[in-house]
């Protein structure tokens, strides 16, 4: 590590140890560090990551939540993550070990409960705030491995979400723990959420009224909405256009900002292939007068708050067909986790026998 960020370190390190300072301290402390780090390479940034990452130790669980952010802080914006993957990985296994005995008490009290319950949420509420405080059921230890998986998991979320390689490495460690707890703590719910996405994933496109479509993949989608809006920038389905914005598409696609206050329209309904066993079928799909009438195929629908992992797969693919808007739905242009790259990847084109022999039913 060059001298000058080393130095910087070094004092950054002492400065969080120790119970003593101040917030603002800390503050100034890291400001030498972050100055030397455009000029350090990458050996000398992986090492200085590894150090402030061995910060997550501290018993003052703000001090230890601080050192993560600037992990992932510095991942956001281009630095190497894969010295601290590990660790992380480690980190947030342990917190899950942990807190899992409090999660399996939580689950089973809440089985106790009647789900059509008109005050069923504010008796999980109460619920929850009983177990965590109890004393005698939750340990000084178990206590702050509930509290850290809410504290560290935005740094993991930078880490996991930058590559394939991350993503794969901690879903096979992390995505069934994550997903048991999910629904009653926020850092795993939104693991989970990311250990949904699918990357590579073979898919059969077509536009049921104009009779075009293609085989290709999925990668890095994380809602139905985002995949719409991608859906709209192939030219093969617009044709031979976009029915959005390059700005927009960028949002969308991951090589633009994460949030914006704009609003775009979807161009489409879309089905799973199931939609081609209902009776009558085309006519009503295919009726521009009265569209809403497709709402009675809504059990087909590929509804936009799901993701891709939801589409029902056939024959290898998952089957995504295009049909006219049965209402107008509008949805802000956003995209949920802000360092995935998400892309449609086309590898041939259907032809209209083939078109016809996915809605036929006969491949």
């Amino acid at each position: 590590m060059n001298r000058e960020l080393k130095e910087a370190t070094d004092e950054y390190i002492r400065v969080m140890s120790d119970v003593l300072s101040t917030n603002e301290e800390v503050n100034a402390a890291l400001q030498p560090c972050f100055k030397a780090l455009p000029d350090s390479n990458e050996d000398d940034v992986n090492e200085f990551m590894k150090h402030v990452f061995s910060l997550s130790s501290l018993q003052d669980i703000e001090r230890a939540s601080l050192a993560t952010t600037i992990c992932g802080y510095l991942i956001e914006r281009g630095f190497p993550g894969e010295a601290i993957l590990g660790d992380f990985i480690d980190l947030y296994d342990s917190l899950l070990n942990k807190a899992l005995p409090f999660y399996k008490i939580l689950f089973y009290q809440l089985s106790k409960i009647d789900p059509e319950d008109e005050e069923r949420n504010e008796k999980v509420d109460e619920l929850y705030s009983d177990l965590i405080n109890d004393k005698e059921l939750v340990s000084d230890e178990v206590y702050v491995a509930i509290t850290g998986l809410d504290k560290f998991y935005a740094c993991g979320i930078s880490l996991f979400s930058i590559n394939k390689q991350n993503f794969y490495k901690a879903k096979e460690r992390l995505q069934e723990k994550v997903a048991y707890v999910g629904n009653y703590n926020q850092g795993c719910y939104w693991f989970s959420k990311l250990f949904d996405v699918l990357f590579d994933e073979p898919v059969v496109v077509i536009d049921i009224d104009n009779k075009v479509g293609f085989t290709g993949k999925i990668s890095g989608i994380a809602d139905n909405y985002q995949l719409q809006h991608l859906l709209m920038g192939i030219p093969q389905l617009n044709n031979g256009g976009k029915a959005i914005n390059d700005e927009d598409l960028a949002v969308v696609n991951g090589s633009g900002e994460q949030i914006t206050e704009r609003s775009i329209e979807s161009k489409w309904n879309m089905y799973n292939l199931e939609l081609c066993a209902e009776p009558e079928w085309k006519s009503i799909v295919g009726n521009k007068e009265n569209p809403g009438l497709s709402i009675a195929y809504r059990d087909s629908w590929i509804w936009s708050e799901g993701t891709p992992k939801d589409i029902t797969i056939h024959n290898g693919y998952r089957v995504i067909l295009l049909g006219i808007p049965s209402v107008s739905r509008s949805s802000r242009v956003q995209r949920t986790f802000k360092n995935l790259k998400a892309g449609i990847e086309i590898e041939r084109e259907l032809s209209a026998d083939e078109i016809d022999k996915w809605l036929n039913h006969t491949i």
